[in-house]
């Protein structure tokens, strides 16, 4: 048998023989299960309904404090998504202006071609109508020399 001081909450001690209390270990103890929403750090079975009500005060003190815990932990968790989305949307920005400048780059390319195509074009056109014209001045130079030679071969006479 073991004997305890009894210390009240008026702060006045009772004596050591005041009250007796067997505290021997001959039933098991009862625990009811673990409640992991709350601390039991201050769970103290009171009568005392001022003691009852500050340890009620502290439990809800010691839930503010987990809940602005996980407040805070949801915002870190939110910023490094956030921070990540906004990588990727980087990446993929860059990845949108680079092939962007190169369909540019391929359009530039093409319209370069067609303007030197048509110019091709146009040249071998402008060589094409002098190969006529030349023709035709030499068609009309040989008609020239076939009339004067008619015309000197009929004079000659």
């Amino acid at each position: 048998m073991y004997a305890l001081v009894c210390q009240h909450p008026e702060g006045n001690a009772c004596g050591p023989r005041a009250h007796v209390l067997d505290v021997s270990p001959t039933v098991p103890l009862q625990v009811s299960p673990m409640d992991f929403h709350v601390d039991h750090q201050f769970s103290i079975s009171v009568a005392e309904p001022t003691l009852r009500e500050q340890q009620l005060q502290q439990e809800l003190l010691a839930l503010k404090q987990k809940q602005q815990i996980q407040r805070q932990i949801l915002i870190a968790e939110f910023q490094r998504q956030h921070e990540q989305l906004s990588r990727q949307h980087e990446v993929q920005l860059h990845e949108h202006i680079k092939q962007q400048q190169e369909i540019l780059a391929m359009k530039h390319q093409q319209e370069l071609l067609e303007h030197q195509r048509k110019l091709e074009q146009h040249r071998q056109e402008q060589e094409l109508e002098k190969q006529h014209r030349e023709q035709k001045l030499q068609q009309l130079k040989n008609k020239e020399k076939g009339k004067e030679s008619n015309w000197t071969e009929c004079c000659a006479y």
